[in-house]
């Protein structure tokens, strides 16, 4: 046997050496095994991944094959029993991927989505059918379950076990309504032009280009002008050299004051065919409008002075237009440039151009204006360019056209030649992106349908909005926390969560969540909307008489409603807002205060202990304080009256996540009635987790630019000062930040506070790690009855930025070091008398604290110690 064996080994030696070295798997290796292993949990439902995707799989393998080399980016699930994510939360080993955690078939078992709970499935089946794991559960679940069939649902969840047939159908319309967003936003660049030829495409309108030749209707074709002189006769000889002859330019310069005018006469002094008006600066739309108020032909085009037409544009634009008798056209666009800061280590050039319904146009605009060519009395019904509109101006107005008459038809032929490369003199290259979403929002929200509705609204409901972008979890318990406070208090509430286009998965385990939840409403919206439009279609969507804003990272408390609903029955209070704190307790917002022109606004007592809202609010022992009149409160938590909310119009979405609360109170003090202001009520409690959502400050100095041009020279009153003296602080001023590179002329700006002058007593730190409550306790009750004031911080908060206005700081930890060096250890604070109250068997390092208390004394020697 043993020599058997080993020329055994001698022979796979060899055959190994023969065969050479093995090749390394490649990525595309990978996934085939991995889509090979898939394949083989029997877990696949075909048409759920058809139908988020938008395509049909011949076979089961080709299904999986594209899932695992497309999932990466798209979110797809297999089943709409399995959700990675809530896989991730749930399954024993978060770390591992979703296809581990089913694979290794562990005797853990858990739930594979917000549907299906393992274990309790398999206690609902006898002690001999029940499977040994998670997947094993999973398909005899699939394999077993008839349309009627209750899903084995995660504990919590709201609402009865729905039937697997109910689910499934739901599934597969949200999969659906999913892969219709996914068509709606996809990128409409392309690298190649795969369009027809010119005269194919022409022979498709023989009617229309026979109209053409005889008819030779005319064409007015606006184009603005604004210190171009480079490039605006590039733009004016190709509208020259058109073949549709019969066109007038309207070339209208807006007060550019540098030669462009005289490039424009040198370049117009042969054609009688182009006239230019000249007119004082006011942006691209209201040249435009000047332009359009000129026109004299039956169709009209525009052109910017960067861009340059193709030959046949105007013609085969025309043709098309006389063929359909539709409202417009436009054709394709070859674009130069990336219009990023990459454009100068290589040229790009790109393609647009593809037809689309006015869903498709909602979404995101594809018609580009120098490509389009209109009726004139289409163009006169929808009326001018909106001139309030910073960018997104052709959008806006194509808007108009598709709701009233229908989007433009495509002509799939290259008509322009676009200059894409930055420029700082574009209008979009200096205004923020956020424009969009204002464009958007004049199609989107009927403020004077909703103002007329306003009156029927439910008194007795309180609508609850909530935007949500990507995060379900910290969204799945701030709804829970809302419906369990209503269960407790007895409050009519509904929820109203705006999915501001996150990943699938976000809507997804929402949606199946509170499916069975009558009181929660889901809205997905195709792309991020931001805070404050999000917020407004939540408004439009909602039913209450009273509407409360809510973050979707907050955590509300039991008796957190009613006070902010009753601060509303005071017809000179215009919103209500709790008391905002971290997780530890630490204030993150009690109102939002003023520090004077030009001082950005900021969060009253921000990062300060609980006690010194207490004080400001004139809490004593089981009352939490009145109401505190404010300026301006924050929207991750306020309550108001839809009806006031309305007739504000909402949150202004040119802020993007940022200054759109204080905005809207300024706009609501300014419209209402002397002695109007917003509450912080001190009786409502809610917790703010603040989350990092990716982007959420990527607008920060736009939206300071924004409120600052708006606000300046009308800045509310400075009330820093007294706001501060009431919570027995002194306010100094404010430590100004720096520029950091931008051009706003508002810098970052935060509150310098001491302790207020003669104040009694010392400011007392407790660095707790919650190990020592009663000893904690002792010592507050002892260093309040002596006179002092006393604030205990949890680890996450012992370096809080309130911190240096504390006189002394205690440390009551478990055992280990107190040092800095090791284990639970607060580093001691910079100038302040930084004391150790020493636990049994803890070292303390000499020379690291002031004064070191033993773990035998009590809190009456420690408070001695302090002095």
């Amino acid at each position: 046997m043993a020599d058997r064996s080993g020329i055994g080994r001698f022979t796979r030696r060899l055959a190994r050496g023969l065969r050479g070295p093995e090749k390394p798997l490649t990525v595309t290796d990978r996934l085939d095994r991995w889509a090979r292993r898939i394949g083989e949990f029997d877990v696949l439902d075909r048409p759920y991944l058809e139908a988020q995707t938008g395509r049909t799989f011949a076979t089961d393998d080709e299904a999986i094959a594209f899932y695992v080399h497309n999932d990466g980016q798209r979110g797809l699930s297999l089943s709409p029993l399995v959700e990675h994510e809530w896989m991730r939360e749930h399954q024993p080993v978060p770390a591992m991927s979703w296809y581990d955690a089913l694979h290794q078939e562990g005797p853990e078992l858990f739930q594979t989505g917000p549907l299906f709970d393992a274990a309790a499935y398999a206690a609902s089946l006898p002690a001999a059918d029940r499977p040994a794991s998670t997947l094993d559960a999973l398909r005899h679940f699939l394999r077993n379950a008839t349309d009627e069939t209750t899903l084995p649902v995660p504990p919590g969840r709201r609402g009865p076990a729905p039937t697997w047939a109910a689910v499934r159908e739901s599934a597969m319309v949200a999969a659906r309504e999913f892969a219709a967003a996914q068509h709606r936003t996809r990128r409409r660049y392309r690298a190649t032009w795969d369009g027809p030829e010119t005269a194919e495409v022409l022979a498709r309108y023989p009617r229309g280009a026979a109209r053409r030749e005889a008819e030779q209707p005319l064409v007015s074709v606006v184009m603005p002008v604004h210190r171009r002189a480079d490039v605006v006769g590039a733009a004016i000889a190709s509208v020259r050299a058109q073949q549709h002859a019969a066109w007038e330019l309207v070339l209208v310069d807006d007060g550019s004051g540098d030669d462009t005018v005289d490039v424009v006469r040198r370049a117009a002094a042969d054609e009688p065919r182009i006239r230019l008006i000249e007119r004082e600066n006011g942006g691209a739309g209201a040249a435009r409008n000047t332009g359009l108020a000129a026109v004299r032909g039956d169709f009209v085009a525009f052109l910017d002075a960067d861009n340059t037409w193709r030959p046949e544009h105007l013609a085969i634009a025309v043709s098309a237009l006389l063929e359909t008798d539709g409202p417009g056209v436009h054709t394709g666009v070859r674009m130069i440039g990336a219009n990023n800061a990459d454009d100068s280590t290589a040229p790009v050039e790109t393609y647009r151009g593809e037809d689309g319904t006015l869903d498709d146009l909602f979404a995101g605009n594809f018609i580009d204006l120098n490509a389009l060519v209109v009726r004139r009395d289409v163009a006169a019904a929808v009326g001018p360019f909106d001139e309030t509109l910073r960018r997104w101006i052709d959008w806006e107005w194509l808007l108009r056209i598709g709701k009233r008459f229908g989007v433009p038809a495509y002509v799939p032929v290259i008509g322009v030649d676009y200059d894409n490369v930055r420029d700082p003199r574009r209008v979009s290259s200096a205004q923020p992106a956020s424009w969009q979403e204002v464009a958007l929002a004049r199609h989107r929200i009927d403020w004077d349908a909703l103002a007329a509705a306003a009156p029927t609204r439910d008194a007795a409901l309180v609508s609850v909005v909530v935007p949500v972008f990507r995060d379900w979890t910290m969204t799945r318990r701030a709804v829970d926390t809302v419906l369990g406070a209503a269960d407790h208090d007895g409050d009519r509430v509904e929820v109203v969560l705006v999915d501001n286009g996150s990943p699938r998965s976000v809507s997804a385990i929402l949606g199946a969540w509170f499916r069975d939840e009558p009181r929660v409403v889901l809205q997905r919206e195709d792309r991020n909307r931001n805070f404050g439009l999000g917020s407004d279609l939540g408004l439009a969507r909602s039913a209450g008489g009273t509407v409360v804003m809510l973050n979707n990272d907050t955590e509300v408390t039991t008796g957190w409603l009613r006070p902010l609903v009753a601060a509303l029955e005071d017809r000179a209070v215009l919103g209500a807002q709790p008391l905002l704190v971290y997780p530890d307790g630490v204030v993150q917002t009690a109102g939002t205060v003023f520090g004077g022109d030009k001082v950005l606004p900021w969060h009253f007592l921000g990062d300060h202990p609980r006690h010194d809202a207490s004080r400001a609010f004139g809490a004593t022992a089981g009352d939490p304080g009145s109401p505190a009149r404010f300026t301006a409160i924050t929207a991750a938590a306020a309550a108001f009256r839809a009806a006031d909310l309305i007739r504000w119009h909402g949150f202004d979405p040119v802020y993007a996540n940022g200054l759109e609360d204080v905005d809207l109170c300024l706009r609501a003090i300014e419209s209402s009635p002397a002695g109007s202001a917003f509450v912080v009520v001190p009786a409502s409690v809610v917790v703010h987790h603040e989350s990092r959502t990716p982007g959420r400050d990527d607008a920060r100095v736009d939206n300071r630019r924004i409120f600052d041009e708006r606000w300046r020279g009308r800045y509310p009153a400075a009330d820093a000062v007294d706001r501060y003296d009431t919570a027995g602080l002194r306010y100094l001023g404010v430590e100004p930040g720096l520029p950091k590179g931008h051009d706003v002329h508002v810098r970052s700006s935060r509150p310098v506070v001491v302790r207020e002058e003669g104040a009694v007593g010392l400011r007392v730190a407790i660095k707790h790690d919650g190990t020592r409550v009663a000893d904690v306790t002792a010592l507050v009750a002892a260093l309040e009855a002596a006179g002092h004031t006393a604030a205990v911080d949890m680890p996450t908060s012992w370096y809080r930025g309130s911190s240096g206005i504390d006189e002394v700081t205690v440390t009551v930890v478990g055992g280990g070091s107190a040092s800095g060096r090791a284990g639970a250890s607060f580093v001691p604070q910079p100038g302040a008398r930084n004391v150790v109250w020493a636990a049994p068997g803890q070292v303390v390092a000499d020379g690291d604290f002031a004064v070191v208390v033993p773990a035998g004394d009590g809190a009456e020697q420690v408070v001695r110690a302090l002095l």
